[in-house]
């Protein structure tokens, strides 16, 4: 496990911790949560992109994906 410290503002620090309290967490709990979250974003991003360079430019429509998967 790594420690890792931030400096923020004074109105930035209430502001997460407002959050924090409304989520019924810590505000270290819920800063870990968030920055995952963020990173679990960017890197569906950054596969979302690759999927579509790697298609150069095929597109499949929606029918045909419902189609392969079997739902009506």
């Amino acid at each position: 496990m790594t420690v890792l410290s931030v400096h923020l503002a004074v109105d930035q620090y209430e502001a997460i911790k407002a959050l924090a309290d409304f989520h019924g967490e810590s505000v270290t709990s819920f800063m870990e949560k968030v920055i995952l979250d963020q990173l679990e974003d960017e890197e569906d991003y950054q596969e979302a992109v690759k999927n579509v360079q790697d298609s150069h430019g095929e597109t499949v429509s929606r029918q045909e994906i419902m189609n392969r998967l079997g739902v009506k």
